[in-house]
C-alpha cells in the first residue's frame, strides 16, 4: 500500500512538473514572438545582407561608368533605388559576372525623382555572386546615385 501511494505521489509530481515546463515554454514563445513581430502587426522580419551598394556619381565625367556588387547566398530579393540628377535619361544594367544573367536593364528618367526597381528572385532568378553594374548614358555622363539592397524576404 505504501508503495502504491509513493507511485501515485511520484506520478502526480512528474505530471505537474511536465505541465509547468510546457506552460513556461509556451509563455516564453509568446513573449519572443511579440518582441520580434509578425506580418499581422505590420512588423517585417526582413534581414538585409550586410554589403549594400551605395554609389553616388553626381560629379561623374565618364560616359559608361561601372561598379561591382556581390549578392550573398540566401539574399535573392533585390531592391534597386535610382535617382537621376542629370539632364538626360540613362540605363542601368546589372549583370552576373560569371553567368552573364542580366538582373536589371532599366531606364532612369532625368526627372530628379527617386525610382525603385525590384527583382524578387523572379524573371530572371537571382543567383548569388558578383555583379557588374554599368550605367549607359549615351553621349552624356550619367549623374545621380543608386542604392542596391539584397534581402532574405520579397520586397513589396
Amino acid at each position: 500500500m505504501e508503495n502504491k501511494i509513493m507511485k501515485v505521489i511520484g506520478t502526480t509530481a512528474l505530471s505537474i512538473s511536465l505541465l509547468t515546463g510546457v506552460a513556461s515554454a509556451v509563455s516564453a514563445n509568446e513573449v519572443t514572438t511579440s518582441n520580434i513581430g509578425d506580418e499581422a502587426s505590420g512588423i517585417s522580419l526582413r534581414a538585409l545582407q550586410p554589403n549594400t551598394l551605395d554609389w553616388s556619381f553626381l560629379y561623374n565625367t565618364t560616359a559608361n561608368p561601372t561598379n561591382s556588387w556581390k549578392v550573398d547566398i540566401g539574399y535573392p530579393f533585390i531592391n534597386l533605388y535610382a535617382k537621376n540628377t542629370g539632364t538626360q535619361s540613362y540605363y542601368i544594367e546589372v549583370m552576373h559576372k560569371t553567368k552573364g544573367t542580366i538582373m536589371f536593364y532599366v531606364e532612369v528618367p532625368a526627372d530628379g525623382k527617386p525610382h525603385n526597381y525590384i527583382n524578387n528572385d523572379f524573371n530572371p532568378n537571382v543567383p548569388s555572386g558578383e555583379y557588374q553594374i554599368t550605367l549607359y548614358g549615351g553621349t552624356s555622363a550619367p549623374k545621380g546615385n543608386i542604392i542596391m539592397k539584397a534581402s532574405n524576404t520579397p520586397w513589396s
